[in-house]
């Protein structure tokens, strides 16, 4: 910003225009230019701005300076709404909610620091608190030190949701047992450790039967606006990966495509695992049930869901793969990989010495 801002009216609505990195950016809902109060506020905000750019306290992304409306932040409101419009994501339509309900301006480091309270005071946990502070971070991305508060979280401790080798095996004998329909999609789970969501959108196209493969290119989430929806998306990255399938997932995926066929449900492009009762796509309550029956009929302690990634990876980093191969499989970066998936597995390798000669 070279020179202070400016006013300027636009069909008669006041507008004050900065000049910032070689573009015009503009804060309006300032009032009318006939009218000498919102000419006078204009300036105002002008001249604090210009202020601020001099002292080095100047906030890029203007929500300090954008007037009120009603007592709300619309600036972040509208960037907010426009990124839970845009993802249908329940985090992002949450943290949208839980702002509008606090209903006071966040424009300041003391503005942030109030609304952390009153979220406390709720109370919300410390690690909802963190996730509706980053879903404003991403919505106002010019100023995202002004979300950025340290909270105290407790670690969640992701061990506990790994099965062990002979613990996988009975869940999986049982599941062929009891639980035909679902046997291949748990099998597939564990043997390639996808996503939730991009199970529930895997499609029959999407398998390379010649290169004993997956491209992992498309996700189904819930809809954020309503649970009884889903919304085709992109991977948590939004890049596309191929992940390898061992003999025994192929032969078990032919088998469940034959059996598709004989009951009139198979599409080339069509989801590979569909509801029993339905046949719509499968969704993590029906699935949760059909996991936790099995670890109770097996009587082994309750796990996630996600113990199907955590499983698969964390054996997979025991058995001595490559952590990058793996982080490039999996959708994550070696770093996020080896702090999130290397936990104890059981499996230890004991090194062996030459022997001494005496």
């Amino acid at each position: 910003m070279r020179k202070a801002p400016s006013l300027r009216s636009n069909n008669g609505a006041l507008q004050v225009r900065v000049r910032l990195d070689g573009r015009d950016v503009f804060i309006n809902r300032l009032g009318r230019w006939e009218d000498p109060v919102a000419v006078a506020r204009a300036q105002a905000i002008s001249a604090q701005i210009w202020s601020d750019y001099q002292e080095g306290t100047f906030d890029r992304s203007l929500l300090r300076y954008t007037p009120l409306v009603k007592g709300q932040q619309v600036g972040l409101l509208d960037a907010m709404q426009a990124l839970a419009d845009s993802t249908h994501n329940a985090r992002c339509i949450h943290a949208l909610r839980v702002v509008q309900g606090y209903g006071k301006p966040l424009r300041n480091r003391s503005d942030v620091e109030d609304f952390v309270r009153w979220m406390q005071a709720k109370p919300l946990a410390n690690r909802t608190i963190a996730g509706i502070l980053q879903v404003c971070r991403n919505a106002n991305p010019s100023n995202r030190q002004l979300f950025t508060y340290r909270l105290t979280l407790k670690q969640r401790s992701v061990q506990s949701d790994v099965l062990s080798i002979e613990e996988i095996g009975m869940v999986l004998r049982d599941m062929k047992e009891q639980e035909s329909w679902f046997y291949p999609l748990f099998l597939l789970w564990l043997s390639t450790g996808l996503r939730n969501a991009e199970i529930r959108g895997l499609t029959w196209d999407c398998i390379r039967w010649t290169d004993k493969e997956l491209l992992v290119c498309k996700s189904l989430r819930r809809d954020g606006y309503s649970s009884g929806k889903v919304v085709w998306a992109t991977t948590k990255t939004g890049k596309e990966r191929v992940v390898p399938l061992s003999d025994a997932v192929m032969e078990t995926l032919l088998e469940h495509q034959c059996q598709m066929q004989e009951q009139g449900l198979y599409q080339r492009e069509g989801l590979v695992f569909l509801s029993p009762d339905t046949y719509t796509n499968v969704y993590d309550h029906l699935l949760g049930r059909v996991w936790h029956r099995s670890l109770k009929r097996c009587d082994l302690k309750p796990r996630r869901l996600y113990a199907q990634r955590h499983s698969f990876l964390s054996h997979a980093l025991a058995m001595g793969n490559s952590p990058a191969d793996l982080a490039q499989i999996a959708g994550h970066s070696t770093e996020m990989l080896l702090k999130t998936y290397a936990k104890p597995t059981g499996r230890i390798k004991l090194p062996s010495w030459p022997e001494i000669a005496n």
